[in-house]
């Protein structure tokens, strides 16, 4: 859109263009005006006469002299109104020696002689009218200085005709300034319609180039297409099948989850017993181990299926950082050398431990795949960093928002990518890999689990300068070094586990999970009601004469879910706590964990201890701190301590 501030520029620059011939008539035509004058007034007009003519041309040689200055200096559009400002001025000037003239020379009784200056004043100011119109400030300015003292000095006479004389000339001028308003209005009009037809020309003009350009690669993009609508066959092929797997792992989830869950539960269990051969030990050990990888194995399924509930909690990064560095170095093999730099002190954040190593491994993945065939060196990097209002620049990417950030780099050695590939380097099937060697969901699977974490990811890589991986996480506020964990269940870690007092009403369908669950709880003190379903768990609880202190209960059963079971009882049982266990991935209606208003939710599979411990925890958020050890003679608790440490 073109604004009226260019179009006033122009005309102005239009009226400083004019020819400098125009610039003499206004001298010419006093010197003519002023040698007839000559034979008519008496001897003394002539001194008077002569400094008239030659102000007139002091005045043409003072507009010539600002138009030389205008036309030699560079000029923006902001500094038209100060340039028409001083044209006005020097026009006025102008105009009102050709009024004072006439004022001062006007003799009502030499009728042609005043005729002709009557004339000369009133054909300057018509010819002003067309050269004076492209700045209606000056014409007006003009006009009125020249007519209005020779009629005011017309009608100073005083009979009937010098009074409509005067009067006519006053007419005569407001006529004119009507005509200059109309001319002004056309010439802007036209002015901007020159504007837009040349802003219409140009963007003709970049079309049409664009147009060329197109035809010109068009050719070469004909071979193209088939190669890449093959290779969107392809991804649309590799989606169906990523689907297909989502919906796979949705669905075997909960029964593998179970059978993981009583695997790692009764080889726990079976460490209690005395005297266990070494053979025995490590096979167990190898049952653990297996069952274990197992796990991860669906949980990663699960996380790249976006279908693994997130289970956040308090994580130093700087120790996940270090608790991955040996997996990392295997990971990406003996070429590649690792360096890691992690920033003293610890690094608090609030995420899924399981999802934060595979955003690691993710990472690493990539780096190692870009300087595959040679050696090369893979940085990790942790740091804190504090983001104020507007600081975003070259350092910090424009959409992190203000406030207190961990920051994790992973920067490789390797081939760089161009803007095209950095542009797509996050979107879900997109690869620079040969077919068979990569999904193309790594870096989706990074970005997902990063934004669902309330951080942002970005990549700094150039064509071979290497690339650097960036991931904002939010730092956890008020976080203590006692509540900081790296994976797993934070009571699970570093001391035993001492037996606990409580009641817990069971409520699992699947009979070898329920076995090992209550077996697991009983060892470690706890009195447990068993139920299989959730009918049979409300019929025990409505038959239990003293308190219940936590309901576990699965949330898939065959007869009434737990949802429905924990509303029953807590209708009647205000204050029962509530620990969900199951082996589905997260949907809409698993209740978000509030340990503080007694709810949590625990994905299967899990281990005795993380049970008992979670257990323990809620029971003890109710009815104040465990009981004595040595008063309850359980036992030994050093089963517990062994695995701990494992």
């Amino acid at each position: 859109m073109i604004s009226p501030g260019a179009v006033r520029a122009e005309l102005v620059r239009t009226l400083y263009r004019q020819p400098v011939w125009l610039l003499l008539i206004n001298p010419f035509n006093s010197a003519v005006v002023g040698g007839v004058l000559w034979q008519s007034v008496s001897p003394g007009l002539h001194a008077p006469i002569v400094a008239w003519v030659v102000a007139s041309l002091l005045v043409a040689g003072v507009r010539g002299l600002l138009r030389k200055r205008y036309v030699s200096v560079a000029r923006a559009p902001a500094d038209a109104p100060r340039w028409a400002r001083r044209f006005t001025a020097v026009v006025a000037l102008a105009g009102l020696l050709w009024g004072a003239g006439g004022a001062i020379f006007y003799d009502a009784h030499a009728g042609v002689s005043q005729l002709i200056m009557l004339f000369a004043i009133g054909g300057m100011v018509a010819g002003a009218a067309g050269t004076l119109a492209y700045h209606r400030p000056a014409f007006l300015a003009y006009a009125t200085t020249a007519i209005l003292p020779v009629a005011v000095r017309i009608m100073a006479v005083g009979d009937r005709m010098h009074v409509a004389m005067g009067l006519l000339g006053i007419v005569y001028g407001l006529a004119l300034v009507m005509v200059a308003a109309n001319t002004n209005r056309a010439l802007t009009e036209a002015f901007r319609l020159r504007f837009e037809n040349d802003e219409l020309l140009g963007r003709l003009h970049a079309a049409q180039l664009s147009l060329e350009e197109s035809n010109r690669l068009l050719e070469q993009r004909v071979d193209e297409r088939g190669a890449a609508l093959e290779r969107q066959a392809e991804a649309l092929r590799e989606a169906r099948r990523m689907e297909s797997l989502g919906l796979l792992a949705g669905g075997v989830a909960h029964d593998f989850n179970n059978l993981i869950t009583v695997i790692l539960g009764n080889a726990y269990l079976a460490t209690e017993a005395e005297g266990l051969p070494v053979e025995a030990r490590a096979a167990l050990d190898e049952i653990h181990g297996a069952a274990d990888r197992a796990a991860s194995l669906v949980s990663q399924l699960l996380a790249f299926s976006r279908r693994q509930v997130m289970v956040r909690r308090t994580l130093d990064l700087n120790a996940v950082v270090s608790g991955m560095q040996r997996l990392l170095v295997r990971l990406i093999g003996e070429n590649v050398e690792l360096e890691v730099v992690l920033q003293p002190g610890p690094l608090p954040i609030i995420a899924d431990p399981v999802q934060l190593e595979q955003v690691l491994v993710n990472l690493a993945s990539n780096a190692r795949d870009a300087m595959r065939g040679c050696a090369g060196t893979l940085t990790i990097e942790t740091q804190a960093m504090d983001v104020a209002a507007g600081a975003a620049g070259s350092s910090v990417p424009v959409t992190v928002e203000p406030g207190a950030w961990i920051v994790l780099s992973v920067r490789d050695t390797g081939t760089g990518m161009d803007a095209e590939t950095r542009r797509l380097a996050f979107h879900p099937f997109f690869t620079t890999k040969e077919v068979g060697q990569g999904t193309g969901l790594g870096l989706a699977t990074v970005h997902g689990i990063v934004e669902q974490s309330g951080g942002r990811v970005f990549v700094e890589s150039e064509v071979g300068e290497g690339s650097c991986f960036r991931v904002f996480l939010p730092r956890a506020a008020g976080a203590s070094d006692s509540d900081r964990e790296v994976g797993g269940d934070a009571a699970s870690r570093g001391k035993a586990t001492p037996p606990h007092r409580g009641t817990v009403l069971l409520a699992e369908d699947d009979a070898r999970v329920r076995a090992v669950t209550a077996q697991a709880l009983r060892g470690a003190g706890f009195v447990v009601i068993e139920a299989e379903d959730g009918e049979q768990a409300l019929q025990w609880a409505d038959s239990h004469v003293g308190p219940i202190d936590l309901l576990v209960t699965d949330l898939v059963m065959t007869r009434m879910g737990g949802l429905e079971l924990a509303r029953r009882l807590k209708a009647v049982r205000p204050g029962l706590r509530v620990l969900y266990v199951s082996g589905y991935p997260w949907n809409s209606q698993v209740p978000p964990s509030d340990p503080a208003a007694g709810v949590d939710f625990l994905p299967k599979p899990f281990t005795p201890q993380i049970l008992v411990d979670r257990a323990a925890r809620m029971i003890a958020d109710l009815s104040g701190p465990p009981a004595d050890p040595r008063a309850t003679g359980s036992g030994d608790t050093a089963p517990w301590r062994r695995f701990r440490s494992r």
